[in-house]
């Protein structure tokens, strides 16, 4: 996939979070958010080598972890 595509892809998931802004909403460390995903705790995607979290999924994974 060339980065034109990537790019492409990125502005259509505009509304999708990175791990960065996932961080900062649960108040956790990137690299937390990057566990979580790779372990499958926290459902997203990646576009190329960047991953996208869909909003409603944070909302999921605090009622998961909280309860």
């Amino acid at each position: 996939m060339g980065n034109e595509t990537v790019r492409g892809l990125l502005r259509q998931y505009a509304d999708y979070l990175t791990p960065e802004e996932v961080a900062d909403l649960l108040g956790v460390s990137v690299g937390s958010v990057y566990r979580r995903l790779q372990a499958g705790d926290l459902a997203g995607f990646q576009l190329g080598r960047q991953w996208r979290i869909p909003p409603e999924e944070i909302e999921k994974f605090r009622r998961r972890t909280l309860s």
